[in-house]
């Protein structure tokens, strides 16, 4: 069986319908889903913030001209703090 719940203090398979451990009595029972899941909304919550930055660059464009490089930014501070 691939995905098995575990006790998360001895780390011993269990039985998805058991309470306790039988080996240390333990109530804490892991899930083998909870790494998927959070996976799953990791991706959502990714897929979403790209979403809408999208969206908010379709709606606020930037300069028209050319893109600005790195190397531009840091000229034109540069010369800003000359004068």
């Amino acid at each position: 069986m691939m995905y098995q719940y575990r006790c998360a203090c001895c780390n011993q398979v269990v039985l998805a319908s058991d309470t306790t451990c039988p080996k240390c009595g333990s109530h804490h029972i892991r899930s083998p889903f909870g790494f998927w899941f959070f996976c799953c909304v990791a991706c959502l919550v990714i897929a979403i913030g790209v979403t809408f930055g999208k969206l908010y660059l379709k709606h606020h464009p930037t300069d028209e001209g050319a893109p600005k490089t790195i190397t531009d930014l840091l000229s034109s501070g540069k010369s800003q703090s000359l004068n």
